[in-house]
């Protein structure tokens, strides 16, 4: 955390107004402020509520950059400290919109995104409770949104969750948009509901010159609003990976499902592929490989990738812990039974350690090249 120390701009001095104003500030008091300028001296030029005033600072802050400031101290002189990282401020965006601080800069971690956010989410924690009594349905929403982990135990249980990641948002939308009158809206999916969420927290943020918000608070909601925007980073990248490629004859689909593990928020990470066959070795029969990233209590990080073709599914599993192996393999008839059932024939189970650096299945990549 820095401080910057406020001054008069020369244009005020001779202004009561601002000492006034400046006596209805406490210390503790959470303050926004835009950038709106720098003076050849250096002074930062920032404009509170309606007032413009100038400040000293030795960290460097993007002009259009919109601050959240705690009032530290008044006298003998007015002391303000950021709250967040002065470094991620950005910029101000074409038409004039300015984007708060703590906004998720590019690059940013995206590894188990959603499964932070829905932590953040929980009712008992700080960001939400600061949040207006019509935002709670909306965070209720997102909550509905994560399933069980025995929901994604079934195959109608994965179906839903995939169809609910936001990976097919725009697609839900175009089709909602040519629903006849009347007729029900389809579930929102997390995408949309993430992004209603983060609309209200920016809402709030704004509001803080009008409603009185502690520091604390101020920080919590800046930490609720970059795992917001992280997290829709990782659906959209999610979404970049499933577009059609120009070439190749490889068609696939990525998705992070969010799930509750024992009451605790963890994160599924899904890989669908179809191969496309060309040329003399098309047979008209369709194969599929699925790759999954998923880390458990106890289990650790675990990688599994499953090949289908004509009816037969072939299962690879990779863990770094021994007993996970054999327990993998100890399950393998369990496993050919349910898949039998299911019409489906178990041509191969394979449990082993990794054996590469590109093996091991610690997370997912924001690139999204992973085993699954």
């Amino acid at each position: 955390m820095e401080e910057i120390q406020l001054a008069l701009t020369a244009a005020r001095t001779d202004q009561k107004n601002f000492g006034l104003w400046l006596k209805n500030w406490q210390v503790g008091q959470t303050l926004s402020a835009l950038v709106s300028g720098q003076r050849p001296t250096g002074e930062l030029v920032l404009r509170v509520g309606g007032l413009q005033i100038t400040a000293t600072a030795d960290i460097p802050v993007q002009q259009g950059a919109r601050l959240l400031l705690e009032v530290r101290q008044l006298q003998p002189q007015a002391v303000l400290r950021i709250i967040g990282n002065p470094a991620s401020a950005a910029a101000a965006e074409p038409g004039g919109n300015v984007r708060l601080l703590g906004a998720a800069a590019p690059g940013v971690e995206t590894v188990n995104a959603l499964a932070r956010v829905v932590s953040l989410l929980q009712p008992a924690e700080g960001a939400v409770r600061t949040l207006p009594a019509e935002s709670l349905p909306l965070v209720r929403q997102v909550l509905r949104g994560v399933s069980s982990a025995t929901q994604l135990a079934s195959p109608a249980g994965v179906r839903a969750a995939v169809a609910a990641s936001g990976t097919f948002s725009e697609a839900q939308l175009m089709h909602t948009a040519s629903r006849p009158p009347g007729a029900a809206p389809p579930p929102a999916d997390m995408k949309t509901s993430l992004a209603r969420v983060l609309a209200q927290v920016d809402a709030r943020l704004e509001q803080v010159n009008a409603i009185p918000t502690r520091a604390t608070d101020a920080a919590a909601l800046l930490g609720l609003r970059q795992e917001l925007e992280t997290a829709l980073t990782a659906i959209t990248t999610n979404q970049l990976a499933s577009l059609p490629a120009d070439t190749g004859s490889v068609r696939s689909w990525v998705f992070s499902l969010p799930f509750l593990w024992q009451d605790e928020p963890r994160q599924l990470q899904l890989r669908l592929e179809r191969e496309a066959q060309q040329g003399e070795e098309a047979d008209g029969q369709e194969r599929w490989r699925l790759q999954l990233n998923i880390e458990l209590p106890r289990l650790g990080a675990l990688a599994v990738e499953a090949r289908l073709a004509q009816g037969q599914l072939a299962v690879e599993v990779i863990s770094e812990q021994p007993a996970v192996r054999t327990l993998v393999q100890a399950s393998g008839g369990l496993l050919e039974k349910a898949l039998a059932n299911r019409g489906l024939t178990l041509t191969g189970l394979v449990s082993r350690a990794p054996s590469t650096v590109s093996d091991v299945p610690d997370a997912p990549s924001s690139a999204l090249d992973v085993r699954a």
